[in-house]
């Protein structure tokens, strides 16, 4: 793994992609010289033409060969793929014009290297730029060109293949250099995206941390020192914070196993279910509460964003229960059927009535959560049947 890591780090690099771009105009090269060398090129243009075009192929091989140093020498100040595009449509224009074979000829497809080129960059503007670019030069080697050429070429597959093999040979030619092209550049756009996702899983490993983590630590640490102070003078107080220590300390501990089981697998059925039942069941049995965990419609992979707004929720749902509900039994039920995921919070105890009694930060850090994932909570408060919590969230790349 280590060695496919390091083979496609060094081809994303800046100075392999000018390189790797360089190699695919160089395999066109040859072919080149082969029409410029071919007795039909002679017969189909006119001998100042084609004294023309033997210099302009001379020059090109000029501009490659400096191009390829530079490639190789990679100064940092050399932004390659915004100098070179339009260099690029500048020449190839420059030989359909001194050919004036048209954009009917073979060397239009020449076009697609600097496109492609372009498109590396991932910028919509400039790799539209250089498509403009490519109509304009394509617009003038249309003005220019001279009909009879033009009708003196083969009408037909069976005519091209029998009077002008070398074209026919180039157009497959092409098409295999294009293909590696575009391989290389899917190579580069999968490992760019890679590296996006670790990255928001660092962001979110680190937010789940400060949110979870460091904050049971820090009420560790502070009812350590208040336990300190007052263990001389009121015992039972000191018990007191003793138990909500042990308290945080478990809290953490289920938070810490959440996310390390998260990240031992990608799959939902063994990870983000699996770690939401352990925490469930944890936090209920060191209470003595009955819990009934269900799961519901296809266990199938969710955003990691839902995956812990809901686990959030739940986590707060159940704090709320233990704190406040002197409940007897508890129903977390997960339903992920259809295109949807449900996550409901129910418990027996005492609860409150929503028109007399305000929201507390739990709640609205909950609601806060579901909203910036696209997503929704409902609480259903009885004071005689309990409360009820239900969050819901849309399943799939385009949730929010």
């Amino acid at each position: 793994m280590g060695l496919i890591q390091k083979f496609t780090k060094d081809l994303s690099s800046r100075r392999a992609q000018h390189l790797v771009y360089l190699l695919h105009i160089w395999l066109c090269v040859p072919f080149l010289f082969f029409w410029v060398l071919d007795h039909r090129t002679t017969k189909l243009l006119q001998p100042q033409i084609v004294f023309q075009l033997k210099g302009l192929v001379i020059g090109m091989i000029a501009y490659m060969i400096v191009r390829t140093w530079l490639a190789y020498v990679d100064p940092p100040n050399l932004k390659w793929w915004y100098v070179f595009p339009p260099i690029d449509v500048g020449v190839i224009t420059l030989l359909l014009l001194t050919t004036q074979r048209g954009p009917m000829s073979n060397i239009t497809l020449l076009f697609f290297l600097p496109i492609v080129q372009a498109s590396g960059t991932l910028n919509v503007r400039w790799s539209a730029a250089v498509g403009l670019m490519v109509v304009v030069g394509t617009a003038l080697s249309t003005l220019t060109a001279d009909p009879n050429i033009a009708l003196a070429a083969p009408t037909n597959f069976r005519e091209l293949l029998h009077d002008d093999p070398l074209n026919v040979v180039f157009r497959v030619y092409f098409l295999l250099i294009i293909s590696s092209l575009m391989a290389y550049q899917a190579l580069i756009a999968a490992g760019f995206r890679e590296r996006l996702g670790v990255a928001a899983d660092r962001n979110r490993i680190a937010m789940d941390m400060h949110d979870g983590l460091q904050g049971h630590l820090i009420a560790i640490a502070s009812q350590l020192e208040l336990i300190s102070h007052v263990a001389l003078k009121d015992g039972p107080r000191a018990a007191e914070l003793a138990q909500e220590g042990r308290e945080s300390a478990r809290q953490a501990a289920d938070e810490l196993r959440f996310l390390v089981q998260r990240l031992r697998t990608p799959t939902l059925a063994s990870g983000f279910v699996g770690a939401l039942r352990q925490y469930s069941h944890n936090i209920c049995d060191r209470h003595s509460i009955s819990l009934v965990f269900e799961v519901e419609g296809t266990e199938e992979a969710m955003e990691l964003d839902v995956e812990n707004a809901l686990f959030r929720i739940a986590q707060e749902a159940l704090t709320n229960v233990v704190k406040h509900a002197n409940a007897k039994a508890v129903t977390v039920t997960l339903n992920l059927s259809g295109t949807k995921a449900r996550l409901v919070v129910a418990d027996d105890g005492c609860s409150f009535d929503p028109t007399l009694a305000p929201e507390g930060v739990g709640l609205e850090s909950m609601r806060a959560r579901a909203i910036t994932c696209g997503g929704e909570v409902k609480v259903l408060a009885d004071p005689m049947n309990g409360t009820r919590i239900e969050a819901v969230f849309k399943r799939g790349a385009n949730h929010a």
